[in-house]
C-alpha cells in the first residue's frame, strides 16, 4: 500500500536527494567538457592530414617533466592523440550531463583537468584545478543519482559497477 500512495518516483526520493544541489554543477562539468570536444570535432583534429595537437604542444612552453612524457607521446603518434582527446573530451562530458557512471566520469575529468594543469606549467589562475576539484566532488558524492542515468538503473536494479 505504501507504494501505491507514493507520488515521488523511488529515484528521486530517498537518500539520493542530497545530491540534488550537485546536479547544476554536474550539468555545467558535463557541458564544459562536452563543448571542449564539440569545438575540436568541429575545427578538424579528427581528420588524419592535420596536425593540431602539435601547433598546441609547440605553443606550451612547460618546463617540467610531465609535459615532456606527454608531448613525446603525442608527437609520436598524433592521429591517435588527437582521437584520444577528442573521444575523452566527448564521451565523459555526455556522461556527466546524463548522470552515466558519474564516478568513473568525475574521476576521468579529474585526471585530465590535472594532467592539463601540469603539462601547461602549472598556472594557478587557470581553469584545470577547480574543475579538477569540481569533478572529484561529483565522483565521490556520485552525483548522477539524482535526475541521472545511474539512477533509473539503480532503480531498476541493474548492477552497474562504481554506483
Amino acid at each position: 500500500m505504501a507504494e501505491e500512495t507514493r507520488r515521488v518516483p523511488m529515484f528521486l526520493s530517498g537518500p539520493t536527494t542530497a545530491t540534488a544541489v550537485l546536479l547544476p554543477m554536474r550539468l555545467y562539468v558535463g557541458w564544459f567538457w562536452l563543448k571542449m570536444g564539440l569545438d575540436k570535432l568541429h575545427g578538424g583534429w579528427l581528420s588524419p592530414d592535420n596536425r593540431f595537437i602539435v601547433d598546441e604542444i609547440n605553443q606550451i612552453q612547460s618546463p617540467n617533466f610531465v609535459a615532456d612524457a606527454f608531448f613525446a607521446a603525442a608527437r609520436e603518434n598524433v592521429v591517435l592523440s588527437q582521437w584520444l582527446v577528442t573521444g575523452m573530451l566527448l564521451l565523459f562530458g555526455a556522461l556527466m550531463i546524463v548522470g552515466g557512471v558519474a564516478r568513473v566520469a568525475g574521476v576521468a575529468i579529474a585526471l585530465m583537468s590535472l594532467i592539463w594543469w601540469a603539462c601547461s606549467g602549472y598556472p594557478w589562475a587557470a581553469w584545470p584545478v577547480p574543475m579538477a576539484l569540481m569533478a572529484l566532488t561529483l565522483a565521490v558524492a556520485a552525483a548522477g543519482r539524482y535526475l541521472g542515468l545511474d539512477a533509473i538503473l539503480k532503480a531498476r536494479m541493474v548492477k552497474v559497477p562504481l554506483f
